[in-house]
């Protein structure tokens, strides 16, 4: 499998504290399935500002981590990029990065943007001659069973991705994600899902939850689909090349 959203960047945002926490989520995603992992550390303004050096310093000893686990665990840089009007002379400038080099750019939104403000902003990037990656659309209450507003930014050259925890089945009491399940459930019943990645920060309550969730989908919606969500979309992807 190929994760193409994750918090493995010991140091620089939410995510793993230090490099221990860091070699522990890599561990843990490999031992579930997972090969290849783009590092989306947070990008936000007031929130996640780490300094992009001292980003790219951790990433190489993350980098260094990953070869001790196997050697054919491959982690590229990347970056969770929260829209804000100043990121799009920040990616015309090349000031932060895309996903592994490539035109794809992951982006993500308060819960409660507005369906017009998300719109807009991936109209700019896509302006910009970059493809969106549309971070966690369960999160977003605005694309709650709109199927039409999600298919409508897919026509317009956006992508979609759900995380992994989203893909399991709710537990009977006290689910604060319920509603994400199953908004999550609702896109994957339309086909509106383009890739299924971890959002990993933490092995106590941000899990990978990748072998989970591809083999529910295997079962649910058959194996193809799931190779699709956890394997061949991302491999385009790396390969710069369209969905």
């Amino acid at each position: 499998m190929i994760d193409i959203h994750s918090h493995i960047i010991f140091d620089v945002d939410d995510g793993p504290k230090n490099r221990e926490e860091s070699k522990a989520l890599l561990a843990e995603s490999y031992a579930q399935g997972v090969r290849t992992i783009i590092a989306t550390s947070h990008r936000r303004k007031h929130m996640f500002e780490t300094p992009e050096a001292t980003i790219a310093t951790h990433f190489r000893e993350v980098e260094q981590l990953a070869q001790q686990i196997a050697p054919d665990l491959t982690i590229y840089y990347g970056a969770e990029i929260y829209y804000t009007s100043d990121i799009l002379e920040k990616l015309e400038k090349k000031s932060i990065p895309t996903l592994a080099g490539t035109s794809y750019v992951l982006i993500e939104f308060s819960m409660n943007t507005p369906y017009k403000e998300i719109h807009t902003a991936l109209s700019n990037i896509l302006r910009l001659g970059l493809t969106p990656v549309v971070a966690h659309i369960e999160r977003y209450h605005c694309l709650e069973n709109e199927a039409k507003k999600v298919q409508d930014l897919i026509e317009m050259g956006c992508y979609m991705q759900i995380n992994s925890s989203s893909v399991l089945k709710p537990k009977l009491f006290g689910d604060k994600y319920k509603f994400m399940k199953k908004r999550a459930r609702f896109f994957l019943d339309h086909k509106l899902v383009h890739f299924v990645a971890s959002d990993m920060h933490n092995l106590s309550n941000r899990r990978p939850y990748m072998r989970e969730a591809y083999e529910f989908i295997a079962k649910q919606y058959g194996k193809s689909y799931a190779r699709a969500l956890f394997y061949e979309n991302q491999q385009l992807l790396l390969k710069d090349q369209f969905i």
